[in-house]
């Protein structure tokens, strides 16, 4: 182990552990840049409220009824395995960012002045279902709106309040939020589901894999004795696991009483990246105690070693057979 099981400083030297290649997504990305986890060049407009029948079948394709039309097979299928590999006790959700025209006082449109609508379709013991929202004024973190439509024979999918799918995510224990455009404002997310874990859409190759996924995350879960402990308040996690030769690294912050994650495949093709992908992803953690879990961190234990020592971080290496919770008190 490069780490000890127990918590050490990181000024303390480690040993590395063998590593290994794969094709990449962490290594490409910019988390320097202020857009990522926000919906791209989102600005707060004058208009107060979208056009809601634009929003959900009126917007040329570029609305619920079109994402619905694309993925309404999708969402049943994955929905439906996701619902039977954790014996319906995760979430699934798909969901996508679109332009949509604001109403100005008079009830004119205006396409110049156009909001962030989030469109989200998800699975129920009932069936998948489809909603929408955007916040007041296109404002980051305004008040979220949902206007009510007749959509009466006009969707494939029933149309719901997003409060409906909050409360129905907020019985899981965990949520797989797919997306199928990069706008997306996690600050939706770490306030109103619970446990999450946010992955672009087309990263699982073959959808048996999201059973071994959600085992391997059930395991992860398992380490907890709860997860809205305050204790946690202080710590990130940093997952590692291999599926069918796909080299997955997840990351998780403890936000709002909840874990906040994110899963990606690893990224790592020469020597170089095993630094790259470790900075771009201990950037994004805001715990000052990070537990790296998993039984193979693909050959990153330098450069997380020298991460954790440049930022006065504190490490703790987990495999999955390892004994211990998540939930200890760390000095």
């Amino acid at each position: 182990m490069f780490l000890p099981k127990k918590v050490i400083a990181v000024q303390l030297t480690g040993m590395v552990l063998a590593g290994l290649v794969h094709t990449n997504s962490f290594a490409q990305q910019d988390y320097d840049d202020p857009n990522v986890g926000l919906k791209y060049n989102q600005k707060t407009i004058s208009n107060q409220f979208p056009c809601g029948e634009c929003a959900v079948f009126d917007n040329n394709g570029n609305d619920l009824r079109g994402f619905i039309n694309s993925n309404k097979n999708d969402i049943s299928a994955k929905g439906s395995l996701v619902n039977e590999y954790s014996n319906n006790t995760w979430g699934y959700v798909e969901i996508k960012d679109a332009k949509t025209p604001s109403l100005d006082k008079q009830g004119n449109l205006s396409y110049y002045q156009a909001f962030d609508a989030t469109l989200a379709l998800y699975k129920t013991d009932d069936g998948a279902k489809a909603t929408w929202w955007a916040r007041e004024a296109n404002a980051p973190r305004g008040p979220l709106v949902n206007i009510k439509v007749d959509a009466d024979g006009k969707l494939g999918l029933d149309l719901t309040k997003h409060n409906a799918l909050f409360h129905e995510m907020e019985t899981k224990k965990m949520t797989l939020i797919e997306y199928y455009s990069e706008g997306y404002d996690q600050l939706d997310y770490d306030v109103f589901f619970k446990n999450y874990i946010l992955m672009k859409a087309d990263i699982v190759k073959n959808v048996d894999d999201y059973k071994k996924i959600i085992d391997f995350y059930n395991g992860f879960l398992g380490k907890f004795t709860n997860t809205s402990d305050p204790q946690l308040e202080n710590k990130s996690f940093v997952t590692c696991f291999t599926i069918n030769n796909v080299k997955y690294i997840g990351y998780f912050n403890f936000v709002n009483g909840k874990l906040a994650g994110k899963l990606d495949v690893a990224g790592i093709v020469y020597d170089k990246d095993r630094e790259t992908v470790t900075n771009n992803i201990f950037r994004k953690l805001t715990g000052k105690v990070v537990y790296v879990y998993g039984n193979d961190v693909f050959g990153m234990d330098k450069a997380i070693i020298k991460y954790g020592r440049a930022h006065n971080i504190k490490l703790i290496r987990r495999k999955t057979t390892d004994d211990g919770s998540f939930n200890e008190i760390i000095d």
